[in-house]
C-alpha cells in the first residue's frame, strides 16, 4: 500500500513538472512570437501611437509639402521654438517642415554640458515672417562635441562634399547637415514616381559638389523625394464588402494608422479640424464642423486586437463634440466629449484594415466663451492615442 501511494506520489510530481515545462515553452513562444513583432513593426505590439492636432518623422511618411510662412503665419511650425536643451537635429527636422530659407549661424563653444547640446539660441517664440523682416537673426550656441566639421576652413574634407542622396531617405540628408557645423539651405520637393514613398529619387547639386561652394555661391541643395503615388509599392486597397476592410497590397508586417496625408508616428501631429467653410488653416468658429477620416491597417500575419483612447488640451473651454463611425456603423451617433469616444477589444484580422470617420462640430452654447476661444486663438488639440497587440493564436 506505501508503495503504491509513493507511486501515485511520483506520477503527481512527474505529472506537475510536465505541466510547469509546458508553461515555460508556452511563454518562451509567446515572448518570441512578440518579439517578431515588435522587429516587424520597429516597435513592441503594445506600442502607443499619441496623436496631436502635420509632421512625420519615419522613412515611410513624410508630409508632402512645406508651409509657406510668409503666407501662414500664424502656423504654429512659423513660431521659432525654444530649441535650449535640444540638438541640431531638432533645428533640421522643424527647417524641413518650412519651405522658408532662414539663415541660421551654429557657434560652438566649449562647454560641460552634454556634446551636441544647444545651450543658448537669439530668439525664439517670434514668427518667422518677422525674423526675414530682417530684424533678428537666429543664433544657436551648441556645446562642442569635436565632431562637427567647418566647411569653409577644411573644404576638402569628404565629408564637406555632397554625398549621393539618391534611394536613400530625408533622415540621412539630416544626418549628413547634423554632421557638418555649417548651416546649407535645403529644399524639399515631393513627386509622384514609381520608387517606394519616402524614398530620395532626385538631388541638386549632384554628388561630389563642396559645401564651401554651395554656401559661397548662395545655392540651396534640392531634395526630390517620392510619394509614391500610383506605384506597386503604393499601399492602396481594394475593396471586399467585408464591413469596410479590405485586403491590403502593402508590405507585411506592419501596423499602421494614415490619414490622406501622412502616416501616423509617435507624437505625430494631424490636422483634424478642417473647417468645412473656412481654409485648411485650423482657423475654426463657433458652429463650424467637419469630418476627419484615419484607417487603421493589419499589414502583418497576425491577427491584432486595439484600443482607441482620446483626451483633449482644451485651455478656454471650447465646446468640441464628436461623433464616431467605424466602417459603416457608428459607435458614437450623438455628438459628444471625447472622452465618450473610448474604444477597447477592437479585433483586427491579418491583412485587414478599419475605416474611421471623427465627425467634429464646435456647438455653441456660450457666447462669452466662444468670444473669448476665438479672441485668444485658442490652441485646442485632440490627443489620440492607438495601442495594439497580437492576438494569440
Amino acid at each position: 500500500m506505501k508503495k503504491e501511494n509513493e507511486k501515485k506520489e511520483n506520477r503527481k510530481k512527474t505529472i506537475n513538472r510536465i505541466v510547469e515545462i509546458v508553461l515555460i515553452i508556452i511563454i518562451i513562444l509567446l515572448l518570441l512570437h512578440n518579439c517578431e513583432l515588435m522587429k516587424k513593426n520597429g516597435k513592441a505590439p503594445n506600442g502607443n501611437v499619441n496623436i496631436i492636432d502635420i509632421t512625420c518623422d519615419s522613412k515611410k511618411c513624410e508630409k508632402q509639402s512645406q508651409v509657406n510662412c510668409l503666407m501662414d503665419e500664424n502656423n504654429s511650425k512659423c513660431i521659432v521654438p525654444d530649441f535650449v536643451g535640444k540638438t541640431k537635429l531638432d533645428v533640421l527636422n522643424w527647417l524641413s517642415t518650412i519651405s522658408n530659407d532662414i539663415e541660421i549661424e551654429y557657434k560652438y563653444v566649449k562647454s560641460n554640458d552634454k556634446d551636441g547640446t544647444i545651450l543658448e539660441q537669439s530668439v525664439s517664440g517670434i514668427t518667422i515672417k518677422e525674423l526675414l523682416a530682417g530684424k533678428n537673426k537666429l543664433i544657436i550656441t551648441i556645446a562642442e562635441n569635436g565632431s562637427s566639421i567647418d566647411c569653409l576652413n577644411d573644404e576638402n574634407n569628404s565629408k564637406c562634399m555632397i554625398p549621393n542622396f539618391v534611394g536613400k531617405t530625408k533622415k540621412d540628408v539630416l544626418s549628413f547637415l547634423n554632421s557638418i557645423g555649417n548651416y546649407v539651405k535645403v529644399k524639399y520637393v515631393y513627386k509622384s514616381s514609381n520608387s517606394k514613398a519616402g524614398t530620395i529619387i532626385e538631388q541638386s547639386p549632384a554628388k561630389g559638389k563642396k559645401i564651401k561652394d554651395i554656401i559661397n555661391g548662395g545655392e540651396t541643395i534640392v531634395i526630390t523625394i517620392s510619394t509614391g503615388n500610383g506605384s506597386s509599392n503604393d499601399s492602396s486597397t481594394s475593396n471586399n464588402g467585408n464591413d469596410g476592410q479590405s485586403e491590403q497590397e502593402g508590405e507585411d508586417g506592419e501596423f499602421t494608422i494614415s490619414d490622406k496625408d501622412v502616416t501616423w508616428n509617435d507624437s505625430t501631429e494631424i490636422k483634424i479640424f478642417e473647417d468645412s467653410i473656412y481654409d485648411f488653416d485650423s482657423k475654426i468658429a463657433p458652429e463650424s464642423s467637419n469630418t476627419y477620416q484615419f484607417i487603421i491597417k493589419n499589414s502583418t500575419k497576425y491577427n491584432l486586437k486595439y484600443k482607441i483612447s482620446f483626451s483633449e488640451t482644451n485651455p478656454y473651454n471650447m465646446n468640441l463634440k464628436y461623433k464616431l463611425k467605424k466602417n459603416d456603423t457608428y459607435v458614437v451617433s450623438e455628438y459628444s466629449y471625447y472622452n465618450q469616444l473610448n474604444l477597447n477589444e477592437q479585433l483586427l484580422n491579418s491583412k485587414k484594415n478599419d475605416t474611421f470617420y471623427l465627425e467634429w462640430k464646435w456647438v455653441s452654447e456660450n457666447d462669452n466663451v466662444d468670444t473669448a476661444a476665438g479672441k485668444a486663438v485658442a490652441n485646442y488639440k485632440l490627443h489620440i492615442n492607438v495601442e495594439a497587440e497580437s492576438v494569440n493564436g
